[in-house]
């Protein structure tokens, strides 16, 4: 199954929205990073991000759980925050090697993303700007729990942004 992304990821008003934020190339911040580490701690996920998406790439915000040193900047083709913003629709899988939206992706070998699930983070007008996400490199059932935690953090890292905005 082949989801077309490419249209919504790369609009002009998306990407004018995304740099306005103002979010793409600034370290990291201590709230983004505690609500990443609640959902790891909620989840037991092993790795999780929060990333921004411009046209070409998608560059963690926050990250935990990856490598020392690893490139947190990816080509757009190797991360499923792509169908995300692409989508504006929360992304899961449980097992991306037997995921027909999935099967032979690159940011399985990337990332070891075998089992992801993301949600959009907005801006203010509803802009999606990047995505919340957690992974395993093991297949997984993402439980009720994990969805509804995972969802709501997202949100929370939405009105971050909002209010990040407004200051």
């Amino acid at each position: 199954m082949n989801i077309e992304w490419q249209s919504q990821v790369r609009s002009v008003g998306r990407l004018a929205a995304l740099g306005d934020s103002g979010l793409v190339d600034l370290a990291r911040e201590d709230e983004f990073d505690r609500l990443l580490e609640l959902a790891i701690e909620v989840t037991g996920a092993p790795r999780g991000c929060i990333t921004f998406v411009n046209a070409e790439r998608t560059t963690a915000f926050s990250a935990f759980g990856f490598p020392e040193g690893l490139d947190l900047h990816a080509p757009i083709e190797q991360s499923f925050c792509r169908f995300v913003v692409g989508t504006g629709r929360p992304f899961i899988v449980e097992d991306a090697h037997h995921d027909d939206r999935t099967i032979g992706d690159p940011a399985i070998a990337a990332f070891g993303a075998v089992a992801w699930i993301g949600y959009p983070i907005e801006d203010a007008d509803g802009c999606i700007l990047g995505t919340f996400c957690l992974m395993d490199a093991a297949p997984r059932r993402w439980n009720r729990t994990d969805v509804m935690a995972v969802a709501t953090l997202a949100r929370a890292a939405s009105t971050a942004v909002a209010l990040r905005r407004m200051s």
